[in-house]
């Protein structure tokens, strides 16, 4: 520990790359992510554009890579606590949050999940329908491929729900032969005994010589009642209809209404929904006008007569085959339509919904009656990033994107020497441009002299 060492902390699409191409040069690095599982948003995603690949299957074999790399320890479920730069080093405290899972011991069979008497709305999925259990796995392909329970569970704030400790009052701490919980009898009855209610946060200490920053991107939330949003149960986002075409969603790929499970056939898209408004992203994310795109494509071919009508005001497709890609779109029948949404009501009967707009090509005021409404609200920085900047004594944007030290003669650099930036990090960005940002970071860091 020490030397040589590099931090990456982040561990989506970026920060898996980043990880690699380091260790590919030898370095040892530590991999470190919040969450349960590596992998980010781009492990949950149904597709990739412009090539409509299997996301999953583009990063899984990534993810195992990393997994089995000898230079490279994964450290999930971590946060960082303290940085200090001392001689030319960066001294790192973290904190390794309880999972109550013995990761060593848990294979991943699912039985823990099986008896758990509990579900509840899933943080991602919950829109259209996903649920999960207070033990569960982060999804199918997570690596670790290892279970973790809810703390809530842990300290018996889920007991109205029906958890299944009762009214115990023992602290699972205090007590390491839980006599109660099914999700320890059930890895018991397997042999694994893997739970570990008692288990504790633990300390770590690393001394490293760079560290890069691949902190992410999250989705925007859209405020109660925009265009019906958290009015109407047909009017979701873009990314959990990401989720609701995808294959491992909750839905199982199966374009479905929220309100009834019916088969959506026609469908809207809102580009750029919330965008000038106080409580709205007041940027472009770069990104929004292709992942509708795709989304239309995919639907229609799953179903070639469902209806699809994207509403957007300028369409963005900087990358490279990006403009083919919108063709292709047109091609298979999806409806593009300049226009100013200013009005969304549902049908009570049907549970449809009358969209209301100005078309901006001819000034006329229309209606348009969909079955389901997809609100393409944009990227925003993670909530996390305050935290981190003041923890690394970094700088971070308007927007709480970290601050580039000089985007042109510094690109991914920041104010402080040894600390780099790649991927969502600096901005809305797409995967490919991720990779590249991931590689060069990588290599900044590894030729980083202190």
């Amino acid at each position: 520990m020490g030397g040589d060492d590099i931090l990456v902390i982040g561990a989506g699409v970026a920060g898996i790359n980043c990880a690699l191409n380091v260790a590919g040069y030898g370095r040892k690095v530590y991999l470190v992510d919040d969450t349960p599982s590596i992998g980010g948003i781009m492990a949950r995603l149904d597709k990739t554009f412009p090539t409509n690949d299997c996301s999953i299957c583009i990063e899984a074999p990534q993810m195992y890579e990393v997994d089995n790399h000898p230079n490279i320890e994964i450290l999930t479920n971590t946060d960082i606590r303290k940085v200090k730069k001392s001689n030319g080093e960066f001294k790192v405290r973290l904190v390794k949050k309880a999972r109550y899972i013995d990761e060593e011991k848990c294979t991943g069979c699912g039985a823990c999940v099986e008896a758990c008497p509990v579900s509840l709305p899933d943080e991602m999925d919950g829109k259209i329908g996903g649920r999960r259990k207070l033990v569960y796995m982060p999804f199918p392909q997570a690596v670790p491929n290892v279970a973790v329970l809810d703390p809530d569970c842990r300290y018996g704030k889920m007991r109205d729900q029906g958890a299944c400790i009762g009214d115990c009052v023992v602290d699972c701490s205090q007590c390491r032969e839980c006599p109660i919980a099914l999700c320890v009898k059930a890895c018991e009855k397997e042999g694994k005994d893997a739970v570990r209610l008692w288990q504790s946060n633990k300390n770590i200490k690393l001394s490293v010589k760079s560290i890069v920053v691949a902190a992410g991107l999250s989705d925007a939330k859209p405020p109660e009642g925009l265009h019906g949003y958290g009015v109407y149960e047909n009017v979701i986002t873009n990314l959990e209809f990401e989720r609701l075409m995808n294959a491992g969603g909750p839905t199982e790929g199966h374009i479905i209404r929220p309100s009834d499970s019916k088969h959506a056939k026609r469908i809207a898209w809102y580009q750029c929904a919330g965008r000038g408004l106080t409580n709205g992203v007041p940027y472009c994310s770069k990104v929004c006008c292709m992942i509708a795109a795709k989304q239309t494509i995919i639907t229609k071919e799953h179903d070639a007569s469902v209806e699809t009508t994207i509403f957007y005001n300028d369409l963005k497709a900087y990358g490279k085959g990006f403009w083919d890609f919108y063709k292709k779109a047109n091609e298979y029948g999806v409806k593009y339509v300049r226009a100013r949404p200013y009005d969304v009501f549902e049908n009570p009967e049907t549970q449809n919904l009358m969209i209301r707009y100005e078309d901006l090509m001819t000034g006329e005021l229309r209606e348009e009656e969909v079955e389901l409404l997809v609100l393409s609200t944009g990227l925003v920085s993670n909530d996390r990033n305050k935290r981190l900047a003041k923890t690394l004594k970094i700088k971070l944007d308007g927007q709480g994107f970290f601050k580039e030290k000089a985007p042109l003669m510094a690109p991914l650099e920041t104010d402080v020497e040894g600390i780099y930036l790649c991927g969502g990090a600096t901005g809305p960005i797409d995967i490919a441009e991720s990779v590249v940002q991931a590689t060069a970071a990588g290599m900044k860091a590894v030729l980083n002299n202190g």
